[in-house]
């Protein structure tokens, strides 16, 4: 997500879903910013509201941005785990739309594509989140078996 005044690009911050970290161009480092709680989606009002590290910009939106996408997500897990892909598929379509560049949100897109039996958006999903994140597990399995399941058909 970038910051919408400056247009600093912020990240998931590794091991943590619930917080953002600023990749600073300049500098090439990452510095986070401030963890949010996996549970709430409103910043307490005691802290003071998360703001850009080059510009100041407040950032509280981008994180609720960031929080409701995170949600969709899950809820998406939680409906994949019970097999109601449709319903599953509109939440994870929804987190998408919050968040497009989540390689994660992709990944899942294709799961439930494949389920659903759609193989051609499924590959297309898959390949989408490779775009984002090069190392995803879940894309680079995927689309292994779909090559696999090719040479041997």
């Amino acid at each position: 997500m970038k910051c919408p005044v400056c247009g600093t690009v912020y990240r998931p911050a590794k091991g943590s879903k619930g917080s953002l970290e600023q990749n600073n161009n300049f500098k090439e480092e990452t510095a986070t910013i401030s963890p949010l709680s996996s549970q709430s989606t409103l910043l307490s009002m005691a802290s003071p509201p998360p703001t850009c590290r080059r510009c100041k910009a407040d950032l509280s939106d981008l994180f609720r941005l960031h929080d409701l996408a995170i949600w969709h997500h899950r809820q998406a897990l939680h409906l994949l785990s019970q097999k109601r892909y449709p319903e599953a598929a509109v939440h994870n379509n929804q987190a998408l739309a919050l968040y497009y560049s989540n390689a994660d949100f992709h990944a899942l897109a294709g799961k439930l594509s494949a389920l659903q039996g759609e193989f051609q958006e499924a590959v297309s999903s898959w390949q989408q989140a490779l775009k984002f994140d090069s190392q995803n597990a879940i894309a680079c399995n995927c689309l292994q078996m779909i090559k696999v399941m090719a040479e041997n058909y």
